[in-house]
């Protein structure tokens, strides 16, 4: 876990609530858009460690239900770090998390979805993981 980017998290989280309340987040993807827009707006517009949102790679091996991994690059030029999360989804609203918290509503989230969005939120943010990448090739 990263403290900076929770610390992030817990210090905007009335701003997290107003932009859910708007609506039903599609997707876990749009979900992580919506933290990771925060903790680049956070932070040093010259710190070669901020996390960009428009370098956010999704991979989804599963089939009806697996594992979300989300590649997220930092700002700047050919960035040299990158980070990463994950999550499990599944078929339907009893074994998806984000289906479970929407329901079938088409309606503005309530105060019990909105919380628990954010609580699937934070999560995610506990997850961030920092790559060890190497310069070095192997043959």
């Amino acid at each position: 876990m990263i403290d900076k980017f929770v610390n992030i998290f817990i210090k905007n989280e009335d701003k997290l609530k107003h932009i859910l309340s708007q609506k039903h987040p599609e997707n876990y993807l749009e979900l992580l858009k919506i933290i990771i827009n925060i903790i680049y707006e956070n932070y040093d517009l010259n710190d070669e460690y901020r996390l960009d949102p428009s370098r956010i790679v999704e991979i989804d091996q599963g089939d009806y239900q697996g594992m979300l991994l989300f590649i997220i690059g930092c700002a700047g030029y050919q960035p040299d770090y990158y980070y990463y999360t994950s999550v499990y989804y599944g078929s339907c609203s009893g074994c998806d998390t984000l289906e479970g918290i929407r329901g079938y509503e088409d309606e503005i989230p309530n105060e019990t979805q909105i919380k628990d969005y954010l609580t699937l939120i934070l999560h995610m943010v506990q997850k961030i993981k920092k790559m060890e990448l190497s310069q070095e090739y192997d043959a």
